[in-house]
């Protein structure tokens, strides 16, 4: 599973998770699979997903089975 870190924020506008008025990026969970599709979207605004870990890869198994 890789993980992101978008300092500059390029990728947070092309994936609608930008802030419009603050220079910070709501925090938006997304599984892409291998063809570059986006599979899970869940923005959570400024909040953490709850129990992360198992909430996505439940998603992530249910993709592929």
């Amino acid at each position: 599973m890789t993980l992101l870190v978008d300092e500059k924020g390029k990728i947070a506008k092309i994936y609608d998770a930008d802030h419009r008025l603050l220079p910070l990026s709501r925090r938006v969970y997304l599984i892409i699979d291998k063809q570059m599709n986006i599979i899970y979207r869940k923005d959570m605004g400024f909040a953490l997903l709850p129990n992360q870990t198992p909430t996505l890869l439940g998603e992530i198994d249910s993709k592929i089975q």
